[in-house]
């Protein structure tokens, strides 16, 4: 499509220019949709991970139960088994978090490096004069 674009030709529009900076933004975007590719992949490890963990716990904690003797024992240990699971998920989702938020901050960068690139182009595509050559 960009060979097409650049077989065009238009007067006042440097072509070549401007198939270059379309292209410079594909491959932003490229970079961009990559970056989200791998979070979504690192939320997917974490999540497996999590499952391991937890099935792990669970089987700790039905075994614990079994021992605990009297109702007192027994609602102690829950109560432990309860306060574990909670610290667990506050830490998981702080964990959660920064997957989330790298994985956010990889996928802007590239876009944002290149909008500042693609506007400074403009003076080429439209073949405008530079101002500061005047005299």
């Amino acid at each position: 499509m960009l060979d097409m674009i650049a077989a065009l030709r238009l007067p006042g529009v440097n072509m070549d220019a401007l198939v270059a900076s379309q292209r410079d933004n594909l491959e932003a975007l490229n970079a961009s949709n990559q970056a989200a590719l791998e979070g979504m992949k690192a939320i997917g490890e974490w999540q497996a991970k999590l499952l391991q963990e937890t099935m792990r716990e669970l089987t700790t904690a039905i075994g614990g139960l079994a021992q605990a003797g009297s109702p007192q024992q027994m609602v102690a240990t829950e109560t432990e088994l309860a306060k574990k699971a909670f610290a667990t998920a506050v830490g998981q989702m702080q964990e959660l978090t920064q997957i989330v938020i790298q994985a956010n901050q990889q996928a802007t960068a590239a876009i944002a490096r290149r909008i500042p690139e693609s506007l400074g182009e403009i003076k080429d595509v439209l073949k405008l004069p530079d101002p500061s050559a005047r005299s």
